[in-house]
């Protein structure tokens, strides 16, 4: 049987493992307890399932169940997900908000979207094999928007799609904060990640900073290397 791209590393971490998410307000450590089997919610289909237009986008939205449910969204504080993202067809651009009304992997502020940067395709990321470029990392009430394009190229009408293959975990929060600061110098093995873009990290939601505010680390508390 043959590993999707994202299994051929450690992008996903197993039981035990430790992550790192950097937030504005600092660097936020856990240990993954339990993890699912990863979970794939295929197919997602933009623009309530209507083809999009040749040059046409099916507008911003966060993927919900039948019961409005933002699937890409942990129902409770004590879950967090990592997922990828497959694009189909190919030809398909795929921009990001997260948080809402926040664009991401822009090089430019503002830019128009869609626009010429800042997007994922189906090339790049197939619908059954995401790309691990496609990383995104939500908790509860933090989850992104996305907006899809049909390229004037293609000449016709496209459903556009997507696949999201999840990484449900549970987890148990370090207090420790020499044991973080263990991890930002390399001394101890974490996945460490930028919630957000590097210049502008996403905010931790409110519930987070009130329950665990304690254990965040600063970027200028880590000592040089």
């Amino acid at each position: 049987m043959n590993l999707l791209e994202i299994e051929k590393r450690s992008w996903i971490p197993k039981e035990n493992h430790y992550v790192g998410l950097l937030f504005d307000e600092g660097y936020w450590f856990f240990q993954v307890i339990r993890r699912q089997q990863l979970t794939v919610y295929a197919p997602y289909q933009f623009n309530s399932g209507v083809m999009v237009a040749s040059g046409g986008t099916s507008g911003w939205e966060t993927p919900t169940d039948a019961a409005g449910r933002r699937f890409l969204e942990p129902q409770e504080e004590e879950t967090i997900y990592q997922f990828f993202t497959g694009i189909a067809p190919s030809t398909t651009k795929l921009y990001l908000q997260y948080s809402q009304r926040v664009d991401r992997m822009n090089l430019i502020t503002p830019r128009t979207v869609p626009g010429v940067i800042g997007y994922w395709d189906g090339l790049s990321s197939p619908y059954q094999d995401p790309s691990p470029r496609t990383e995104l990392w939500t908790l509860y009430q933090l989850y992104p928007h996305f907006d899809a394009e049909n390229p004037a190229v293609t000449g016709h009408a496209e459903m556009l799609e997507t696949s999201f293959f999840i990484n449900s975990m549970t987890y148990r929060v370090v207090k420790d904060l020499n044991k973080a600061l263990m991890f930002l110098k390399g001394e101890k093995p974490a996945l460490i990640r930028t919630m957000g873009d590097g210049d502008r990290p996403l905010g931790a939601p409110a519930w987070l900073k009130s329950e665990y505010g304690d254990y965040f680390t600063c970027p200028e508390d880590i000592p040089e290397v």
